[in-house]
């Protein structure tokens, strides 16, 4: 019983900053919008299309960031990108590690489990923004 509690408490610390992720781009789109199209050099419509969609803000932005491990993001075709959207709908309800591995995304790497672990969209002090990857956004700010 013990052994279910911890495995418990350690899988919701996986992703867990979703949640807040969603509430606080729900409050604001256009700033959400905004930092996104920033982080990801992406245009307000793509920004528009990709709310479209994804479940959520936050499964928009670990999209994005898969596509960003890969090395494809910013080379992405639109076939690829039809097929990660495909890959996204059969696989999301597995997990995000599945939905990762179908990507070609390694479940284990550095980024892969910095992701888990929070995000670096927002520039505030809460506790679920990690930002600990090795990626080099440039002259990226919000």
């Amino acid at each position: 019983m013990a052994l279910v509690i911890v495995s418990a408490a350690a899988n919701a610390g996986d992703f867990g900053w979703t949640r807040n992720f969603n509430i606080q781009a729900k409050a604001n789109p256009p700033e959400f919008r905004a930092k996104l199209a920033a982080r990801f050099n992406l245009s307000d419509m793509q920004v528009i299309a990709l709310r479209n969609i994804f479940a959520s803000p936050a499964d928009a932005y670990i999209m994005l960031r898969l596509g960003e491990i890969q090395g494809v993001l910013q080379t992405l075709t639109k076939e690829q990108g039809m097929e990660a959207i495909k890959k996204y709908r059969s696989n999301k309800c597995k997990g995000w590690d599945v939905l990762a591995e179908s990507l070609g995304v390694e479940a284990g790497s550095e980024e892969f489990l910095a992701l888990k672990r929070g995000h670096d969209l927002h520039t505030n002090t809460n506790s679920d923004h990690v930002a600990s990857s090795g990626f080099d956004r440039g002259n990226a700010s919000f």
